[in-house]
């Protein structure tokens, strides 16, 4: 886990060093997530950060104040309505502090360690892949709008294993079961990642950036072409719908 929680640490960081670099006027730009601007984008990350370290130092009492079906969306709200009311720099500050918090608590805990993260019960190791493709995710959102490219790094191993780890959820929310899946990719710097059983008969191969933004949900970013599949389960698998992140 401590290789997964510095890939973390290191997104964040790649991301806190561009929005120096984004210009007051742009901050107010719509980003692809929710329609989303880019100050929304970095309260809503904090926000989840604060949320994070309460799930796991308070067993998560914070969730009591978003129960319903719309739990989520009220607790984005809350954290986007704070962010209005601050400068851009201050909300950078204030994902900073928080994250700080949240990557101390996760350096101390055991990665068996389970955790109620909205309707999901995760181990540590899993929660903090979810962190760092959450944090991914909303990077490329923030690059995008600004129109500059968002490289890929080695980090998309974790994301790619993230990713794997949720076909069991993504099935039910699609509607079908699950079969074994085996995910085959080429990352950045000719990395080969392979997950799931070798002798699965519905496999995904291709770029693992690609495979990162079919499972974040920005699938109308993706390169489709690079993706293929075979096995009944595994094309409907790429045709999925894959909620935000």
């Amino acid at each position: 886990m401590k290789t997964i929680l510095s890939a973390l640490v290191a997104e964040q960081q790649l991301l806190d060093q561009y929005l120096q670099s984004i210009p007051l006027r742009e901050w107010n730009n719509k980003t692809r997530f929710k329609s989303m601007t880019i100050t929304d984008q970095v309260s809503y990350l904090a926000g989840s950060e604060d949320l994070a370290f309460n799930a796991i130092k308070k067993k998560g009492t914070f969730f009591s104040d978003y129960k319903g079906p719309n739990g989520h969306d009220k607790f984005a709200k809350v954290q986007i309505d704070k962010g209005k009311k601050m400068r851009p720099q201050d909300v950078i500050e204030w994902w900073r502090l928080s994250r700080a918090k949240i990557v101390e608590v996760l350096a101390k805990s055991s990665q068996n360690r389970e955790i109620d993260w909205w309707k999901h019960t995760w181990d540590m190791k899993t929660f903090v892949m979810w962190k760092l493709s959450e944090t991914w995710a909303h990077s490329l959102d923030i690059f995008d709008v600004t129109k500059n490219d968002f490289n890929d790094t080695t980090r998309l191993e974790h994301i790619s294993e993230f990713g794997w780890t949720q076909i069991p959820h993504i099935s039910k929310i699609n509607k079908i079961k699950d079969r074994d899946l085996r995910i085959e990719l080429i990352g950045p710097e000719y990395k080969v990642w392979n997950f799931g059983p070798e002798n699965a008969e519905n496999i995904i191969k291709g770029n693992a950036g690609d495979w990162c933004r079919l499972i974040s949900g920005r699938s109308e970013s993706l390169n489709k072409v690079s993706l293929t599949s075979s096995g009944q389960f595994a094309d409907r698998y790429i045709k999925f719908k894959h909620p935000m992140i």
